[in-house]
């Protein structure tokens, strides 16, 4: 079922509110800033990302205000991850839109002392939900660096197929990286959710 992914995005009256049974997504709020440079200045966070981990908490301020700036010009969705208690945890993006193929990447964080409790795939989960059900996307992809066995077990227990390693695709820093591309399709997505 097509739809204009275009107009259903400027169609979005705010950040969309997305909830699992432990993590809930909302938009970001200036008073997060303690909690995003906390999560982006951890080495083991930004270990597998295509830039240097944050070093100053105008870092976080700056990249609070791109993500309510992306979102209003509907360039991204770029949600804040919190428990219950609303702590931010993480991130989780849905970018790259393409309204004539109806796709888009997403790509998602969590803090370090957060791991192996199922929180990122919950709000990832969430997160391709959404996508799939509210803008009919066809298609999303992710992708990470091979080496981040941790991320490609979160994908495939979601349903994400391997496509390929795309050789020194990113520089962190001086030293070039692969990138492992993923793909999910909505017709995947469904028979998973039916399964």
């Amino acid at each position: 079922m097509p739809t204009d992914l275009s107009a259903s995005l400027a169609a979005l009256p705010g950040f969309p509110q997305l909830h699992g049974p432990r993590v809930r997504l909302r938009g970001p709020r200036p008073q997060d800033a303690d909690a995003v440079f906390a999560l982006f200045s951890d080495p083991e966070v930004m270990r597998y990302w295509s830039r240097a981990p944050m070093t100053q908490r105008d870092e976080a301020c700056a990249l609070i205000s791109e993500m309510e700036e992306a979102f209003a010009q509907r360039d991204k969705i770029n949600w804040v991850s919190v428990d219950r208690r609303d702590m931010v945890i993480g991130t989780c993006t849905l970018f790259r839109f393409d309204a004539r193929h109806r796709h888009a990447e997403i790509g998602y964080s969590l803090r370090s002392d957060q791991w192996g409790k199922g929180l990122a795939r919950e709000a990832v989960g969430a997160a391709l939900d959404w996508a799939f059900r509210s803008l009919h996307l066809h298609r999303i992809e992710a992708d990470i660096d091979p080496l981040n066995d941790n991320s490609r077990r979160i994908l495939q227990r979601l349903g994400f197929v391997s496509e390929g390693v795309l050789r020194e695709r990113f520089f962190v820093g001086d030293e070039a990286k692969d990138s492992e591309m993923f793909g999910l399709l909505a017709d995947d997505w469904q028979r998973r959710e039916r399964s």
